[in-house]
C-alpha cells in the first residue's frame, strides 16, 4: 500500500507507521445520539421539536472533527494513504446504505405509482452516487413533490459529507506536501463558505441549503477543532502556548488542572445551552442555514472541546443509553425517514401519533439489526478488507445503474393505482398519478400530491383549526401594523382551476358544495384594514361569455383570467382599470405537461390570449439587490411615468401573481415586488416599519390550494 509522508519527517519510513485513528470518546457517541434523536423527533413530531433538523449540523461538525483528526494524525506520522482512507469510508458507509437503498427500491415497487417510482429510481441513483443534495436542489421549485413523499430526501446530508470527504483529504495532503500551513487553508475556505452561506440564504435559500459550497464551513469548524486538539509538528510553539492558555484541555499543566476543569464545564454547559436554544428556538420559518446555523455548530464545537472529563460529557453524554443510540446513529438516520415517508405515502396524510411512534420504534430496531449483522461484520469481522470494499462498491454501482433504469422506465401499464400490491389509503388519487390527472376534453389538472388538491376539492380532509387561526392572526397582525401608516392590505385569491372549471373534471370526481378555503375566508371577514378579493364567483359567471380563463394544460389562469381578477380588485378601491383587449395567442404547453410528461399531448390555441393595449404603457423595472429569486420572480421595483394611479404598492405573492405583473405595472406609479409570500410574509411587518416611504397598498396574491 502506497503511503504519503511529510518530507520534513525524513526519519519516518513509508512502511513502519500504521494508520492512526483518534482515541475513542464515548461522549462523542452520546452527542451523535442527541443529534440523530433530534432529527428523528423532528421528522416524526415536527410541532414538538421545531428545530430538531439542526441535528444534521451537529453531525457535520462531528464528521469534520473526526475525519480531520484521522488525516492530521496520519499525515504527521507519515502514514496517510488515500486508499486506506477511502477503504475505511466505504466499509463505514456502504453496508448500511446498500441495505436501505435496496429495501426502498423493493418496497417502492409494490407501493408506488409510475411517476413516483421514476422519481424513487432517480433518488436511488443519486444516493448511490452521493449527489442527492445536487439532485434535490435541481428538483426544488413550485411544483416539487412534498418532502414527506420522498423516501430518500434525507440523503442530501450524506451527499454533502461525501463530497467533503472527496475534496478535503486531497487539499490537506497538498498543503502538507507543499509545506503550506493547513490552518490558513482551513480558515480561508471556512470563511469563504460561511460568507456564501450568509449572502445566499436570502437570495437563493434552496441552493444555500443544498450546496456543498455553503455547507462546508460547518464541517471545517470541526476541522479547526481537530487542528487545535493535535500537538503535532505542524503547530508552531507560539501557537501551542496560546492554545495552552486559551483552549480548555488542549495542553495544560498540573497547576492549571483546576482552572481547566472549570473551563471544561463552562464550555460544555454553554454548548448544551446553545444547542437546547437551537432545538426549541429555531423553526422552518427562519432563514436557514445562515447565521442561525452558528448555534448548533458552535454548540457542538464547545461540547467536543470540553473533553470527556467535563461533567456533562462524562455524566450525560457518556451514559450507556445515549452511547448505544450513538453507535446506531448512522443506520438510524438512514432508516427512519424512509419508514416515515412510506407511511405518509400509504396513508396519504400525516399518520396518527401512535403509528409514528411505532415507525420510530421500527427504525430503531432496523438500525440495531443493521449495525449488529451488517456494519460490524463488514468493518471488524474476518475476511480481506480489499474484498469487502470491492464487493460493496460493486453493489452500490449496481444500485446506481438500477436506479437510473427505474427513473426512465415506463411503469404505466403495471403500476396503476388499483394494481398496487400494497393498498394505499388514498381515495383521492385519480388515474395513474398522484401528481396530476386528466379531465375531459384535453383538460389536465393538478393531483393530490401537491397541497392535497383533490382531498381539499372533495373536502375529504378538513383544515386544522390552529392553521386557520394562524392564518387569521398573521394577516390581522400585518393589517394592524399597516393601519398605523394608513396602508391598506389586500388579499387576492387565485382560485384553483378545478374551482372554476369543475365541468371538465373526470366522472366520479364531485367537488364538495362547501369549499376548503371557505374555512379560512370566513375567519378573515371583518378584520380591520384587510380586504379579501376572491374572484371565483365572477369567473364562474363570465367564463362562457369571454372564453377560457385558464390554460387547459397549465395550473394557472391565463392573461384574460388574470385581468378579470385584477379588474375586480381595482374596482373595490375605485382605481382606474387598464384599457386592454385580447386576441388569440399561440398554443401554450403549460406546467402540467412538464409534470405529467405528456409531451405529445394535444394543445389548443383557444386557451391562450395576448394582451393588446389601447395605449402602450411605459415602465422601468429595477432589480432589488440581495433579494431571492422565487417562483414569483426576482424582487424588483417598477416605476411608471404615466400611471393610472399615483398610489405606491407592495406586491407579495406566488406564481399566480406572474400574470398580474403587467397590469400592476401599467396601473400604479411605483410597484415593489417583495417576493414570494412563503419566504417574505413573516418579515413584512418589520419591513413596513423600517421603510422610508410607506406604500398605500400591500397586495398579497395567494393561490387557493396553498391554504
Amino acid at each position: 500500500m502506497t503511503t504519503i509522508k511529510n518530507p520534513a519527517l525524513n526519519s519516518m519510513t513509508a512502511s513502519s507507521p500504521q494508520p492512526s485513528h483518534p482515541k475513542y470518546r464515548s461522549d462523542i457517541d452520546g452527542l451523535r445520539a442527541v443529534a440523530v434523536l433530534s432529527v428523528v423527533g423532528f421528522h416524526a413530531f415536527p410541532t414538538w421539536l421545531t428545530g430538531g433538523f439542526i441535528g444534521v449540523d451537529v453531525f457535520f461538525v462531528i464528521s469534520g472533527y473526526l475525519i480531520s483528526m484521522i488525516i492530521f494524525e496520519n499525515l504527521a506520522r507519515g502514514s496517510f494513504s488515500f486508499s486506506a482512507f477511502y477503504a475505511r469510508r466505504i466499509k463505514r458507509i456502504f453496508p448500511a446504505l446498500t441495505i436501505v437503498l435496496m429495501t426502498c427500491l423493493t418496497f417502492g415497487w409494490f407501493v408506488l405509482l409510475p411517476d413516483e417510482l421514476n422519481q424513487l429510481g432517480k433518488h436511488v441513483a443519486a444516493g448511490a452516487g452521493f449527489v442527492s443534495n445536487l439532485v434535490l436542489w435541481g428538483e426544488a421549485g413550485y411544483f416539487d413533490n412534498a418532502a414527506e413523499t420522498k423516501p430518500l430526501l434525507h440523503l442530501w446530508s450524506l451527499g454533502i459529507e461525501e463530497q467533503f470527504y472527496i475534496a478535503w483529504p486531497l487539499l490537506l495532503w497538498l498543503a502538507w506536501k507543499r509545506k503550506f500551513n493547513p490552518l490558513v487553508l482551513v480558515l480561508f475556505i471556512a470563511c469563504a463558505s460561511f460568507i456564501l452561506n450568509v449572502n445566499g440564504v436570502r437570495q437563493n435559500p434552496v441552493a444555500t441549503f443544498y450546496s456543498p459550497l455553503t455547507r462546508f464551513w460547518e464541517l471545517l469548524f470541526g476541522t479547526l477543532l481537530a487542528w487545535f486538539s493535535n500537538e503535532k509538528p505542524m503547530v508552531p510553539a507560539s501557537l501551542k502556548n496560546f492554545i495552552a492558555n486559551s483552549v480548555p484541555g488542549a495542553f495544560f499543566t498540573d497547576k492549571q488542572r483546576e482552572i481547566v476543569q472549570i473551563l471544561r464545564n463552562a464550555s460544555a454547559f454553554s454548548g448544551f445551552f446553545l444547542l437546547a436554544y437551537g432545538l426549541w428556538g429555531i423553526d422552518k420559518a427562519v432563514p436557514f442555514p445562515g447565521y442561525w446555523a452558528l448555534l448548533p455548530v458552535l454548540a457542538t464545537v464547545m461540547i467536543i472541546m470540553a473533553g470527556p472529563q467535563a461533567f456533562l460529557n462524562d455524566k450525560v453524554l457518556s451514559n450507556k443509553v445515549l452511547v448505544w443510540f450513538g453507535l446506531i446513529s448512522f443506520p438510524l438516520y438512514l432508516w427512519h425517514w424512509p419508514i416515515l415517508s412510506f407511511a405518509r405515502i400509504i396513508n396519504s396524510e400525516l399518520a396518527l401519533p401512535g403509528f409514528r411512534v411505532l415507525a420510530v420504534a421500527l427504525s430503531v430496531l432496523f438500525a440495531w439489526l443493521t449495525m449488529q449483522y451488517v456494519e460490524r461484520p463488514v468493518r471488524f469481522g474476518s475476511g480481506r478488507s480489499a474484498g469487502k470494499v470491492a464487493a460493496f462498491s460493486s453493489v452500490v454501482f449496481a444500485l446506481a445503474v438500477t436506479g437510473l433504469y427505474a427513473s426512465k422506465a415506463d411503469f404505466s401499464a403495471s403500476h396503476k393505482f388499483d394494481q398496487l400490491l400494497v393498498h394505499r389509503d388514498s381515495k383521492d388519487t385519480i388515474g395513474i398519478s398522484a401528481a396530476w390527472f386528466r379531465g375531459k376534453d384535453d383538460w389536465l389538472f393538478l393531483g393530490n400530491a401537491f397541497d392535497n388538491c383533490v382531498a381539499k376539492l372533495k373536502l375529504s380532509i378538513l383544515p386544522d383549526a390552529s392553521v386557520v387561526a394562524g392564518t387569521r392572526d398573521s394577516l390581522a397582525a400585518l393589517a394592524q401594523v399597516a393601519s398605523n401608516y394608513k396602508t391598506q392590505v389586500v388579499l387576492i385569491v387565485g382560485p384553483n382551476k378545478t374551482s372554476v372549471y369543475p365541468e371538465y373534471l373526470p366522472d366520479g370526481l364531485i367537488p364538495s358544495p362547501k369549499t376548503y378555503i371557505s374555512f379560512f375566508l370566513d375567519e378573515l371577514q371583518g378584520i380591520p384594514n384587510l380586504t379579501v378579493h376572491d374572484p371565483t364567483r365572477e369567473m364562474l359567471a363570465s367564463k362562457r361569455s369571454v372564453g377560457n380563463l385558464y390554460w387547459m394544460t397549465d395550473t394557472h389562469w391565463n392573461a384574460k383570467g388574470a385581468y378579470l381578477a385584477y379588474a375586480g380588485f381595482l374596482k373595490k378601491f375605485r382605481i382606474p382599470v387598464p384599457d386592454v383587449e385580447f386576441k388569440r395567442g399561440s398554443t401554450h404547453s403549460g406546467d402540467l405537461i412538464v409534470i405529467s410528461g405528456l409531451n405529445d399531448f394535444p394543445l389548443h390555441a383557444e386557451d391562450n390570449w395576448d394582451v393588446v393595449w389601447s395605449k402602450q404603457p411605459r415602465w422601468q423595472e429595477t432589480p432589488i439587490p440581495n433579494e431571492p429569486m422565487t417562483d414569483f420572480g426576482r424582487a424588483t421595483i417598477v416605476t411608471n411615468e404615466k400611471p393610472l394611479s399615483n398610489k405606491r404598492v407592495w406586491v407579495i405573492g406566488d406564481s399566480f401573481g406572474n400574470s398580474l405583473r403587467q397590469y400592476f405595472n401599467a396601473t400604479f406609479k411605483r410597484v415593489r415586488y417583495v417576493g414570494h409570500w412563503g419566504l417574505k410574509f413573516n418579515g413584512l411587518s418589520e419591513e413596513l416599519v423600517n421603510a422610508d416611504k410607506k406604500p398605500d397598498l400591500i397586495v398579497i396574491v395567494r393561490v387557493e390550494r396553498s391554504f
